[in-house]
């Protein structure tokens, strides 16, 4: 039976990964409102004498998705203690690294897109497709550790307020930040504030990337001496 202290430090973790679960959400939300107004406006969507409607890259998203299970497949594998601990929060990182870098090339298109005209319609596909990836290490990953904590009564609630977190709160906060690219802030020169913010939220989410990388060692640090003292214990009282 798990001690009340392990129940403890699951559900901080918990609570942390919700924050960050949070965060990632607001950021993929963007695909609806300023990635599309980005698109719509500054993208050369010229595809074989088509111009490939705006709502068509909504699908880049499930594509990528799809195509990227084999890998998933592979990050999830049962591992020891230890390592379960680490590889959580590096597969949240791994995900918030995607984002980040999906944003950072949307940010390097725009500026592209500044000089030639037209921002191009493949590093916006690339773009989004990391995008999609990144989601196979966020919501999969929190929910398994919700459900591992296997506490009567508070696995249920706990993935309620997960999904309230990462939807609707996500959802609003969304709506906050893509003010900043609203419908009547588009311009001839619009597209140098699509860059200033695309990169913004780049920059954002690599720092967040960092914070994890450093808990996640830590977390596995900690266990690890947690063991090594219980297994101390169990060797004297041998």
């Amino acid at each position: 039976m798990i001690k009340a202290p392990e129940h403890r430090r699951a559900l901080w973790q918990i609570v942390l990964l919700m924050l960050a679960g949070t965060l990632f959400w607001v950021l993929a939300q963007q695909g609806g409102s300023s990635i599309s107004l980005f698109i719509d406006h500054f993208v050369n969507r010229r595809l074989l004498n088509w111009d490939v409607p705006t709502a068509l890259f909504q699908s880049v998203n499930a594509i990528a998705v799809m195509a990227a299970g084999v890998v998933l497949a592979w990050l999830m594998r049962p591992e020891g203690s230890v390592r379960s601990v680490l590889r959580v929060w590096l597969k949240f990182s791994f995900g918030l690294l995607l984002m980040g870098g999906g944003f950072m090339l949307l940010a390097l298109n725009a500026r592209h897109g500044a000089a030639d005209g037209q921002a191009s319609m493949g590093m916006m596909v690339a773009g989004l497709a990391m995008m999609g990836f990144a989601e196979l290490f966020i919501d999969p990953v929190a929910m398994a550790q919700i459900t591992r904590l296997n506490m009567p009564g508070v696995t249920g609630v706990l993935t309620g307020i997960y999904m309230l977190a990462t939807g609707a709160v996500a959802n609003w906060l969304a709506g906050v930040v893509a003010q900043q690219t609203t419908e009547s802030q588009i311009s001839d020169t619009a597209i140098a504030a699509y860059q200033h913010f695309f990169a913004q939220m780049g920059e954002w989410t690599l720092g967040c990337v960092a914070v994890m990388v450093i808990i996640a060692f830590a977390a596995a640090c900690s266990v690890g001496k947690r063991r090594a003292a219980a297994g101390e214990i169990t060797g004297g009282g041998a």
